[in-house]
């Protein structure tokens, strides 16, 4: 009989390394964040700059914002979709997704899974939505990263099965969190994530966001991704989503 994911998060939680990593080892990994809709032409550049300073992964911010943000290779330009709630019109997501690569330039897409239409028993539609989304990335060469809202789902269990399903589904990474509810990033939630990648033996990444603010937070999620994963991790298939890290 197989362990429960309760009972194999907590050994791995008893083996992880507790080692906090400098934030030279931590920022190339770093979405930095700002998806404040009162944010101003100069808080965009003072992202910039640190964005550039630290060499982070890449800078997300929301779509109306995009025009602010320069073109910065190797830098990458991200935003989010269906954000924050999960609930947008369907048609109108892709429409969203089709302006923010073509005429805003985004180099990657942070969609609000419809964890609401799911958990109410819609699974089949709020799939097929998360694959027509991933198809339209595919086919314009960029970046689809899908935010489960972790902490609207009711158990670990929940987290991996519908982790396995958005995987099968399609995307390229799987997120934790918008961190607009109250409930953000969890390491509970990540190993479920996780174990949900490994099983499926595919070519998929995860980000974590939502609550991360110190570089021990950091150091601990891309602990158990390497130890999880058993390989290094590398802005490739492994983000951290934050506004500051300190």
């Amino acid at each position: 009989m197989s362990l429960s994911l309760e009972t194999r998060f907590d050994t791995i939680i008893e083996q992880l390394d507790t080692h906090i990593l400098s934030a030279a080892r931590v920022y190339p990994l770093l979405d930095l964040t700002r998806l404040d809709e009162a944010a101003l032409a100069e808080d965009m550049d003072a992202l910039v700059a640190k964005a550039q300073k630290e060499h982070v992964a890449a800078v997300c911010v929301l779509p109306q914002h995009l025009s602010w943000i320069p073109p910065l290779e190797p830098i990458q330009r991200a935003t989010v979709v269906n954000f924050p709630t999960g609930k947008g019109v369907h048609e109108q997501i892709l429409r969203d997704i089709e302006h923010a690569i073509q005429q805003q330039q985004a180099d990657e897409i942070d969609y609000v899974f419809a964890y609401p239409a799911y958990l109410a028993g819609q699974k089949s539609y709020a799939l097929a939505w998360c694959r027509e989304a991933y198809e339209l990335c595919q086919q314009k060469g960029r970046l689809f990263k899908v935010i489960l809202e972790t902490g609207a789902l009711h158990s670990v269990d929940m987290v991996y099965q519908l982790s396995c399903d958005v995987i099968e589904t399609g995307c390229d990474m799987l997120k934790t969190s918008t961190g607009k509810i109250n409930i953000g990033a969890s390491l509970q939630a990540a190993f479920a994530m996780l174990s949900a990648i490994k099983d499926s033996q595919g070519a998929c990444g995860i980000k974590i966001s939502g609550g991360i603010k110190t570089l021990a937070q950091a150091s601990a999620y891309i602990h158990l991704s390497e130890q999880m994963l058993d390989q290094s991790v590398a802005k490739s298939w492994f983000r951290i989503g934050a506004s500051n890290i300190g």
